[in-house]
């Protein structure tokens, strides 16, 4: 290919893609870090051995395409696609040689590391090949000069073995479209950010599964809210964040650098959020700096997400708030009823269930705080907790179809709230369920069912065995002195 095409496609074995250049291999801020697991790691060992077995006569190992952005300007070849494969590489040659490749210049953030090291110390209990085994692995190499097409590759390909979830993608672009002239510093900030998210841990779901939250987080709850409205509950997806957080944004208006901000329960004055190149927050036009915690972000949960930092920044307060409300120790009785609440009565209902109690929960929280928390989640748990006395097996659909046929849906009743009357309000009228609970014939402790309404009558402290004055019950603990219900419960 003639030198000025802006994309060049080459074969290289690992030594010479290291090795012939003058640039070194780096990481950009938009890449993920290091995923792969142990078994991933195991398997390309034993793989490496096998091949090398079969002898001098057998054809280079070829281990697919490594999409490079050439950039002298900044003095690095960028990798896109293909850094999972390299690191792993890598980490099997430095054990081999004793050093790293040539021009290796790859950074990584500590979460990463920490995988890193788990699989060096894999690598060195697992058989090896020989060093000489580098100049028999081949990559094809396709290299590009511009941004935009590196870009363009990026969202079209995938990690061997790690698809890329619609998140990543979405980081990819939103980092592409900070601009400034501290860009790259704030690429940064909000790359760390945006980690800050995927490692969040909250209440919901198998901890000791989730790798990444931030699909979690943009799949149950921010998609969710922002776009089941009226009677329109669609299924969501990968093609359904793109369009919402990424088609659906907004280009920035106004002042260099400044997100808009709209009314919301922490903003009423404020016209204009900046990120500074220390991280530090401020608000336009009064220069009020805001707490280091992200969950006190002055947004809202169907404002309009704004291209680049207003993304970031959108994220980390949902993420931040989210484990606020789920995992963070609480500080007052009314995070901690409502934190009992969700881990007693909610827990040993549904998994959908507690998915969309959770998704109320956190609009609730958005628009209030902690003000009256404990009592909407009683009375929100007792709209819940009807579907399960009712349906042995509750289904996805089942948990949607309860805001699709809500007589007003209740994820618009909180966005439009004022006072938190009008949502407590609005359960009470519609989901009271008295015929329901008074004609339950459930054995307690037997079932997915009795589970449940074992529960119930544990968190009650009732010794009745029926569920007939559930609403009583609510109302009685409402109406009892703050002091007292936290010696109760």
């Amino acid at each position: 290919m003639p030198e000025h095409s802006p994309v060049t496609v080459s074969v290289r074995s690992f030594v010479e893609f290291f090795d012939e250049s003058s640039l070194p291999v780096a990481v950009d801020t938009y890449q993920r870090g290091f995923v792969w697991d142990l078994e991933k790691v195991t398997q390309l060992a034993e793989d490496l051995v096998a091949y090398e077995e079969l002898g001098e006569e057998a054809p280079p190992y070829y281990v697919g395409t490594v999409l490079v952005h050439r950039s002298p300007a900044k003095g690095k070849r960028f990798i896109i696609d293909g850094q999972q494969r390299l690191t792993a590489l890598s980490i099997l040659y430095r054990q081999l040689t004793g050093s790293l490749p040539e021009q290796f210049a790859m950074t990584y953030s500590s979460r990463s590391a920490r995988r890193i090291r788990s699989a060096a110390k894999t690598f060195q209990h697992l058989r090896k090949p020989g060093k000489e085994i580098f100049k028999r692995i081949r990559f094809t190499i396709i290299e590009v000069d511009r941004v935009d097409l590196a870009f363009t590759f990026f969202d079209t390909q995938n990690n061997r073995g790690v698809p890329l979830h619609a998140t990543d993608l979405l980081k990819a672009y939103h980092l592409r479209a900070i601009e400034g002239d501290a860009r790259e510093r704030l690429q940064t900030l909000c790359a760390s950010g945006w980690e800050q998210v995927q490692q969040s841990r909250t209440a919901l779901g198998p901890e000791a599964e989730v790798k990444d939250s931030a699909p979690r987080l943009f799949n149950l709850f921010l998609w969710r809210a922002r776009c089941w409205t009226g009677k329109q509950l669609g299924p969501g997806g990968h093609d359904a964040l793109m369009e919402a957080f990424q088609k659906d944004t907004w280009p920035l208006t106004g002042p260099e650098d400044g997100i808009p901000l709209y009314r919301s329960r922490q903003n009423r004055l404020g016209t204009h959020l900046r990120l500074g190149e220390g991280g530090q927050r401020k608000i336009q036009t009064h220069p009020i700096t805001l707490s280091e915690n992200a969950a006190d972000l002055p947004f809202a949960i169907r404002q309009p997400v704004h291209r680049g930092i207003g993304f970031f920044l959108y994220a980390e307060k949902y993420g931040a708030l989210l484990h606020w409300l789920l995992a963070e120790k609480a500080n007052s009785a009314e995070r901690r009823n409502f934190q009992t609440i969700y881990t007693e009565l909610m827990g040993a209902n549904s998994i959908y269930l507690r998915e969309i109690f959770v998704l109320g929960a956190l609009m609730y929280a958005d628009q209030f705080g902690e003000e009256r928390l404990w009592e909407f989640a009683l009375w929100y748990e007792h709209a819940l907790g009807a579907i399960r006395l009712v349906k042995q097996q509750v289904r996805h659909e089942a948990a949607k179809n309860f805001f699709r046929d809500d007589a007003l849906n209740l994820l618009d009743v909180i966005a439009g709230a004022y006072l938190p009357d009008q949502v407590i309000g609005h359960l009470k009228r519609h989901h009271r369920h008295d015929r329901i609970y008074a004609d339950e014939q459930i054995e307690t402790g037997k079932g997915v069912q009795g589970r449940y309404k074992r529960a119930v009558l544990s968190y009650f402290q009732m010794p009745s065995t029926n569920l007939k004055g559930k609403t009583e019950w609510i109302e009685q603990l409402v109406n009892m002195d703050q002091e007292e219900v936290r010696h109760v419960l």
